[in-house]
């Protein structure tokens, strides 16, 4: 019995001995991570698993190409770099400079992983990140399209939740999902039980906010939405926020709070497009006189885009301010007078808004603009096609 208990007490010892290396390493590693010593973080781990057999240290080293890349080929292959504590990797990226590669397909360890380890929780979920950072980065572009990347997103998570080891970032990426897809309902346990796991993780709050607009649950949206303008630190982000809480108020029919939030996303973020009309809209509505400046913000925006013509015209016809879009519209061919492509779209939209006034003048106005773009576009462009029809209306 004795022999037996030794034996056993022998193997115990020579386990623990055999793991001491791999222990200190990892140790080492996150040290080196905590200094910004990326690079050398990564090579400390490859040193004691170069064939990633081990999941803890994988998953490791996961982290550091993930969060730590200066660049990356597909998301495979990544360019490392040991900074100094006053720099941030944000100062590389996208820069020249001489960088250590390294081959690291998550996608392909993880999987060979998971044969041996088919109940590692840890491994689902970073192969869940994986993927979901591939997304962000690549949006639809990457080795396997948004529609399988979704899918393989939602099984890995949702067996890391099964495996009971999901952090905030599993239920809100499965609560992404769903939005993603339009199940607004579906997602708000998801983004629920994220926050109450992280309090501080804005994105949550924000896409809260917006399942619960699309779920009419109007007053939930607005306290969500609030959350999320309080924690997000990014000016853009920060910035739709602010215009969520104004397209909530308006949709309330509440246009004090929806002018507020409007004026404060484009204080946060100036010159959004998509701040920029509704704020138009509600000056032009209210007769504001600011309408008169932002007009002008909204027309610079691209002045050579017909979207921006076509908004225009939705928002002052929808106000029966026709005159005022006409002034604007005429002081703006003094202003590009030597911009064709500008010349002529301000001519035929001039001529589109007469021609319930002035048909005589509307059908100058096209013919002048037909005139400008035959110096720009081949004859059978479709912007030929818009004048003729224009013109047949004009004459009618």
């Amino acid at each position: 019995m004795n022999k037996i208990v030794k034996l056993f007490f022998l193997c115990f010892i020579t386990i623990r001995v055999f793991g001491q290396p791999e222990t200190l390493s990892i140790v080492k590693a996150k040290s080196l991570i905590d200094n910004k010593k990326y690079e050398s973080a990564f090579r400390v781990l490859d040193g004691i698993d170069s064939k990633n057999t081990n999941p803890d240290i994988v998953i490791l080293k996961e982290d550091i190409v993930l969060n730590y890349f200066v660049s990356s080929m597909m998301h495979q292959m990544f360019a490392l770099k040991d900074l100094e504590k006053n720099e941030d990797i944000s100062d590389f990226r996208g820069k020249e400079g001489s960088f250590a590669m390294h081959m690291f397909d998550v996608e392909k360890i993880i999987d060979s992983l998971l044969i041996i380890y088919p109940n590692n929780c840890k491994l689902y979920k970073g192969l869940g990140e994986y993927y979901y950072e591939v997304h962000l980065k690549y949006g639809g572009k990457w080795l396997k399209d948004d529609n399988e990347l979704f899918k393989l997103m939602e099984a890995d998570f949702q067996k890391t939740v099964d495996g009971n080891c999901a952090d905030y970032l599993s239920y809100y990426v499965l609560g992404y999902i769903n939005v993603s897809g339009q199940k607004y309902s579906k997602s708000i346990p998801y983004f629920l039980k994220s926050i109450e796991m992280n309090r501080d993780y804005a994105s949550s709050h924000y896409n809260l906010a917006y399942a619960y607009l699309y779920t009419d649950e109007k007053q939930k949206a607005i306290e969500y939405a609030k959350n999320s303008l309080n924690l997000y630190t990014d000016r853009s982000y920060k910035g739709d926020a602010a215009r969520m809480l104004g397209q909530i108020y308006s949709e309330l029919k509440d246009e004090k709070n929806a002018l507020e939030n409007y004026e404060l996303a484009d204080k946060i973020d100036s010159g959004n497009y998509y701040t920029i009309k509704p704020l138009l809209n509600l000056y032009v509505k209210a007769d504001n006189p600011k309408a008169n400046k932002i007009i002008l913000t909204f027309f610079n925006i691209a002045p050579n885009n017909p979207t921006i013509y076509n908004d225009l015209e939705n928002i002052y016809f929808n106000n029966q301010k026709e005159k005022d879009l006409i002034f604007f519209y005429k002081s703006q061919l003094l202003t590009f007078k030597n911009i064709d492509k500008v010349q002529g779209n301000l001519n035929f939209y001039l001529g589109r808004i007469y021609l319930d006034t002035d048909k005589k003048l509307a059908k100058e106005y096209f013919l002048k603009a037909k005139e400008i773009f035959s110096k720009i576009y081949e004859k059978d462009h479709k912007v030929f096609t818009a004048i003729d029809d224009a013109i047949k209306l004009a004459e009618k």
